[in-house]
């Protein structure tokens, strides 16, 4: 029994002591510090690439679960604040269809979701400048352009990262910026993957039709597949920064959300929600689409830093989430429509 527990303490010692080197390291890398931990985070010098990617997936897994949890908490709280008369009011809230309350009551992680990761990743209009083989070099990041806050975010956490490691011809690791959104988003899409398919599978195949549940549920394992992959390999950064800054249409989305629910979309603040919707959607999704585009046709998807069987996903997976974006903007312009030019109105009058 003595030897048990001596054993079992010994065991708790390391897990602790582990931990708490982790979370140094994880600390000492995304404030940017040059101490001996954060440079253990980054992995030896003369390993190549791997020591440091290896970790770097690891810190990514654990801001991707602080944000699960963030999106459990308000989903809480949402659950407790949206009925009370503050916003609501009980009344109200029970007039609503089950599955109008399970949108509204998600809205909000919407609304965090887009605003963190879609304002925090930065983007370049194409990867990188071309290759004497005219081509585009899909491991390979160039000069940092985004918006305001993503500098400032990328200035707080020190700097760009992603520099090459060891003699080998690895890829560029990612930004710093990158992996922080990233994190973000696939906390949230954790979160709602789990809402849509079990937590509450019902409310929300209601709320969309199995069509588009369909396509939100495979919208959302892509790129929780797909991400740490091309995270670990330092490929198609690019891509996946486009996809993150995507998100940031999911802010206006959520506050549409619940304009629906509170039944103000026809109001004159309803039609300002409705336009700084359409408006972010084309600005994040559509005017961005002929550089993508473009990139798509120039990459070098056979690149030497690019694993071979990573080539058929990423041919799958980088231009899907475009097509989706032209299906969804004709939804979008369907709907806006019907709603300026009074159908909606006039079929319910009927």
């Amino acid at each position: 029994t003595t030897t048990t527990t001596t054993t079992m303490m010994m065991m708790l010692r390391g897990v602790v002591s582990s931990a708490v080197r982790d979370a140094v390291a994880l600390a000492g890398f995304f404030g940017g510090g040059t101490s001996s931990s954060s440079s253990s985070f980054w992995g030896k010098k003369d390993d190549g690439n791997d020591g440091a990617t290896n970790n770097i997936l690891w810190a990514c897994l654990v801001l991707a679960c602080a944000s699960f949890v963030a999106h459990e908490a308000l989903h809480a709280m949402s659950a407790r604040a949206l009925p009370s008369r503050f916003f609501f009011g009980a009344e109200k809230w029970a007039r609503l269809a089950p599955h109008r309350r399970a949108q509204v009551l998600h809205a909000p992680n919407q609304i965090l979701n887009g605003l963190v990761a879609g304002t925090v990743v930065e983007t370049t209009r194409f990867p990188s400048e071309m290759k004497k083989n005219g081509k585009f070099d899909v491991g390979t990041r160039t000069t940092k352009r985004g918006v305001v806050v993503g500098k400032f975010i990328t200035k707080v956490l020190g700097g760009g990262g992603g520099k090459r490691l060891g003699n080998r011809k690895k890829a560029a690791l990612f930004k710093r910026s990158t992996i922080v959104a990233m994190a973000a988003s696939c906390g949230y899409l954790m979160y709602d993957f789990l809402l849509l398919t079990i937590f509450d599978r019902k409310n929300m195949l209601r709320a969309h039709g199995r069509r588009q549940y369909a396509i939100y549920v495979f919208h959302h394992l892509l790129p929780l597949l797909m991400w740490p992959l091309a995270l670990h390999h330092g490929t198609f950064e690019y891509f996946v920064a486009w996809g993150v800054r995507s998100e940031l249409s999911q802010a206006a989305m959520g506050l549409r959300t619940i304009c629906i629910g509170m039944g103000i979309l026809d109001t004159a603040f309803g039609v300002i929600v409705q336009l700084s919707f359409v408006g972010l959607f084309f600005w994040v999704r559509m005017w961005p689409l002929l550089d993508n585009i473009v990139s798509i046709a120039k990459a070098d998807w056979f690149a030497e830093n690019v694993p071979r069987w990573q080539v058929p996903f990423a041919l799958i997976s980088v231009p899907l989430p475009l097509i989706l974006n032209v299906y969804w903007w004709f939804m979008i312009m369907g709907a806006f429509w019907k709603v300026v030019s009074g159908e909606k109105k006039r079929k319910k009058e009927a």
